[in-house]
């Protein structure tokens, strides 16, 4: 009489595993825990639409910045070349130093107001995707308070 020694092969799990069924154990899972597994793939679904909906808007929002900022330089170019055929024009050095001023002030005016713009561009982009994202962990919330509803 021979009798099967466990430690003669002990890494042989061959018949612990034929008796394994995964569908049967997730669904033994699903059961126990009364999980909705439609209710986690929907939830995901969101999750992923509200990736690409903020990447879109981002990538949206900096296509506009960069034509944006593409028109100032543009515009300040013009306005450079401008400024230098009028202090060619100008008379005496006094009138070229105070017409230098004015172009110097301009131009600080116009680069502050430029920047002031590309900033509120950015912050509504942010302020946008901020507000999606928010709405959505919002709505996880309450999806994740009806599934702990239905399993009590």
């Amino acid at each position: 009489m021979t009798s099967k020694n466990p430690f003669d092969n002990p890494f042989d799990f061959t018949e612990a595993f034929q008796k394994y069924d995964p569908k049967a154990v997730a669904q033994q899972i699903q059961d126990a825990f009364k999980i909705d597994f439609d209710v986690i793939k929907t939830a995901q679904d969101k999750n992923m639409e509200l990736l690409l909906a903020t990447n879109q808007a981002f990538v949206a929002s900096s296509q506009s910045m960069l034509e944006r900022q593409a028109e100032m330089l543009q515009q300040a170019m013009t306005e450079a070349t401008e400024a230098a055929e009028a202090l060619a024009s100008s008379g005496s050095p006094q009138e070229v130093a105070a017409r230098q001023a004015e172009l110097l002030q301009a131009a600080y005016e116009k680069a502050l107001a430029n920047s002031t713009e590309i900033s509120e561009m950015a912050q509504e982009t942010q302020q946008q995707i901020a507000d999606k994202v928010n709405q959505r962990i919002a709505e996880s919330l309450d999806e994740f308070k009806q599934a702990v509803d239905k399993i009590a």
